[in-house]
């Protein structure tokens, strides 16, 4: 059995991969999506998250087997951390890259354009516990912090669709173009499989 920590903003997507592949054994803890926006608090819930997790497995049959699902850029010594705790690391910057590739990553970001999943809308950005609660941020904020793109396109690989009003209602907060484009997961569960194999 697999143990890791991981970041929620691909959870839905890290179990659709988990259901194509039976013989992937894993259990994990899940970080709230959006705290590489504040480092010190990231590093204080991985820290939290490590003290969760046992030196020993469950039925103490030796050293747990455990991961890291976040990218190694979330916090700025990630990789660090890994070593220190010989702890296997995704290889990608953050989720978007594991998700993508990172150059279909930066193919897409070009023209000023912001990818993003539905995930960053519904628990990073507009959560109860999100963006505003998080940094204090309020609407200006948002358009100041996104206004540098002219479009933003949410990749979806379509478990729970957004809802006309759930664009409407980011659209009027950030002021940005809001665009919806399917997604594959073919090169995230590349990724996954082989991280945990």
């Amino acid at each position: 059995m697999i143990t890791f920590i991981g970041c929620d903003i691909f959870r839905e997507e890290f179990e659709w991969v988990l259901a194509r592949h039976p013989e992937i054994q894993s259990s994990g803890l899940w970080l709230k999506a959006g705290l590489h926006n504040d480092i010190n608090l990231l590093e204080e819930k991985l820290n939290e998250a490590f003290g969760e997790t046992l030196d020993q497995d469950p039925q103490n049959n030796g050293p747990m087997d455990l991961r890291l699902l976040i990218g190694n850029g979330c916090l700025p010594h990630m990789p660090e951390i890994a070593k220190t705790r010989g702890l296997p690391l995704l290889k990608f910057k953050n989720c978007l890259e594991a998700i993508l590739g990172v150059a279909k990553l930066r193919e897409l970001e070009q023209n000023r354009t912001m990818v993003i999943t539905p995930s960053w809308l519904r628990k990073a950005w507009f959560a109860e516990d999100g963006m505003r609660a998080l940094l204090g941020w309020d609407n200006t904020d948002f358009r100041q912090n996104f206004g540098r793109y002219d479009r933003i396109l949410v990749l979806d690989p379509g478990f729970e669709p957004l809802t006309d009003m759930e664009i409407l209602e980011a659209f009027e907060v950030i002021e940005v173009p809001i665009e919806v484009e399917p997604l594959s997961l073919d090169t995230f569960e590349a990724v996954i499989t082989e991280f945990f194999n």
